[in-house]
């Protein structure tokens, strides 16, 4: 590439330099600059120009703005190397809180201060869904989340050649707090089990308290991956709702590809809902909608939307007198209440499928709070007489 220049003043007095630029392709491109107040600071930042091309680092403005960037430029050219799932996220976080707010800004006027107001502005009212145990802004988390999709997008339209620095590098994502964990003890867990005794999906629910499987491992669960006469249930495939979008995928981390045990009575559970829902099948006929021999399905053989089966489950918590917890919330429970009952953390970290035990001891350490006593006492034996 090969840079030529020449400074100018225009009929208000200000300067202005134009700059022709012939890339490797042959063919030239004219930028203009604007607004100096003299014709030494013209000259230096054509300077400063010409300089950042012998280093190989001048951007040549794009026309496009930050949305057509993003959906027509970036995920496109990242969807080979990102799972499905993934690349679903990322496409309804760009849709859904980026192009509405600052998607016709030009690709190079997006700075950290303007990013800093959109996030000001999804944490207070950026929600486009409606939850039972949610406000109207965005949690912390996500908002995280569309920073380090933004920031993973502007560094390769640095090393693009389409953007001189990324933006993210001077904006202040919210370090907020994941939403606080609120469990139910035993004794609710069973209140809870006793009042959905009757419930069309006992045994789902059965399930997820007993195993702490996430709500997108029970959606796409398929009968072929239940065994009830050995009792076990393998998790291989999730069913995921990204804003309007729902996709069914693999666990993300090998640890949460795994196989693990239902007990007695999660198995009767489970068998009264099968019967269940043959009887759905033949009622339904030429009807009936699933064809992936999914677990969890609707009357007519439909899969659930995952917000209305979160949905579904604080209406039950309400009926049932308990306190209103997130469906997630349950999944903590079980973990809660295992590791209290004495589980091994690393079966317990096994069966929820966290990517290693560390995880497990970092989300659940106040709930052993004898172990530091205990070894404290088994210290302090060392030294007695």
């Amino acid at each position: 590439m090969s840079t030529q220049g020449s400074i100018r003043k225009d009929d208000s007095g200000a300067w202005f330099f134009v700059v022709d630029i012939a890339g490797a392709d042959g063919r030239r491109k004219q930028l203009k600059r604007r607004g100096f107040e003299t014709k030494r600071a013209a000259q230096a930042a054509l300077t400063a120009l010409q300089a950042d091309k012998q280093r190989g680092v001048l951007v040549v403005p794009r026309r496009g703005t930050l949305g057509k960037f993003l959906l027509e430029d970036w995920l496109p050219a990242r969807r080979v190397t990102l799972r499905s799932s993934t690349a679903a996220s990322y496409e309804q976080l760009i849709r859904n809180y980026i192009v509405p707010t600052i998607g016709s800004v030009r690709l190079q006027a997006v700075d950290g201060s303007m990013l800093n107001r959109l996030y000001g502005e999804l944490l207070t009212s950026g929600r486009t869904t409606v939850r039972r145990d949610a406000g109207a802004g965005l949690s912390p988390k996500t908002v995280r989340n569309l920073h380090g999709v933004m920031s993973r997008a502007f560094r390769d339209g640095v090393r693009w050649g389409h953007l001189q620095r990324n933006p993210c590098d001077a904006a202040d994502p919210p370090r907020g707090a994941s939403p606080e964990m609120k469990v139910w003890s035993g004794v609710e867990l069973r209140a809870f089990a006793r009042s959905v005794a009757e419930h069309r999906w006992a045994g789902i629910w059965a399930l997820i308290a007993t195993t702490g499987m996430r709500r997108g491992e029970v959606l796409g669960l398929r009968w072929s991956d239940v065994d009830l006469d050995a009792g076990t249930v393998a998790i291989r495939s999730t069913r995921i709702r990204f804003g309007t979008t729902i996709t069914t995928s693999t666990p993300k981390t090998a640890r949460g590809n795994r196989t693990i045990a239902i007990g007695p009575v999660t198995v009767n559970a489970l068998r009264g809902w099968k019967r269940q829902q043959n009887a759905d099948r033949l009622l339904a006929g030429a009807s009936w909608a699933d064809c992936s021999g999914l677990v969890v399905t609707n009357v007519d053989g439909s899969p659930p939307n995952p917000e209305a089966f979160s949905n579904l489950f604080v209406d039950l918590a309400v009926r049932a007198g308990l306190p209103v917890i997130r469906l997630h919330d349950l999944r903590h429970s079980y973990a809660t209440a295992a590791l209290a009952s004495g589980v091994p953390v690393k079966v317990v970290s096994q069966r929820v499928g966290h990517a290693d035990v560390g995880v497990t001891l970092k989300v659940y350490a106040h709930v052993l709070p004898g172990d530091d006593e205990d070894a404290a006492l088994r210290a302090d034996s060392l030294l007695a007489p």
